[in-house]
């Protein structure tokens, strides 16, 4: 088996240009990583590059170009509780079930638990970034007692600092900025 980091430094003595495509297209298929037992990665119509995460009839997840995540709190084939997301963005649509009544993504600054929605999460080095499209999400700090409850068109900005999380009614190109990341 060839060792892709092997590879990479081979191809980047020889042909620079070739060396970016591999690359790439080891970073592509990395993230394959996220796929999971009870899950299936599709490619997304909306930007053929990207791949998204389906999870039968109650999970489809999103990922932006250049995320990392992976799934989390996982046993044998059923759907991940919770996705662990260290860089990017991701577009996460939830339907409760019997089996499956709430799920989270968890940034290194925010949780974002849900009972039921379509939202967005971002992270930057210096905050996570929530965003609710429908539904509700509750955002909170790793290990703090605050919890704000975002409604549609709100979102919260949750930094590595101890200062209270804002609700924020999000302006309108910073809706668009976000969603277009996932070519809506």
């Amino acid at each position: 088996m060839i060792r892709p980091r092997l590879l990479r430094r081979a191809l980047r003595r020889s042909m620079p240009g070739l060396a970016a495509a591999v690359s790439m297209w080891l970073a592509a298929t990395a993230s394959a990583g996220a796929q999971t037992a009870g899950c299936a990665l599709a490619v997304d119509d909306r930007n053929p590059s990207e791949k998204i995460l389906r999870c039968g009839a109650s999970l489809e997840v999103r990922a932006a170009a250049g995320t990392n995540y992976h799934a989390i709190d996982q046993q044998g084939s059923e759907q991940p509780k919770s996705l662990q997301l260290d860089d990017g963005a991701l577009l996460v649509e939830f339907h409760p079930s019997k089996g499956r009544r709430s799920f989270q993504i968890l940034t290194p600054h925010a949780i974002a638990a849900v009972r039921g929605t379509r939202w967005a999460v971002e992270v930057a080095p210096e905050r996570t970034s929530t965003l609710v499209i429908a539904g509700r999400v509750a955002v909170s700090r790793p290990g703090a007692a605050q919890i704000v409850v975002l409604r549609p068109r709100e979102g919260a900005d949750v930094s590595a600092g101890e200062e209270p999380i804002v609700v924020k009614r999000w302006a309108e190109k910073r809706v668009r900025a976000l969603l277009a990341r996932f070519g809506e």
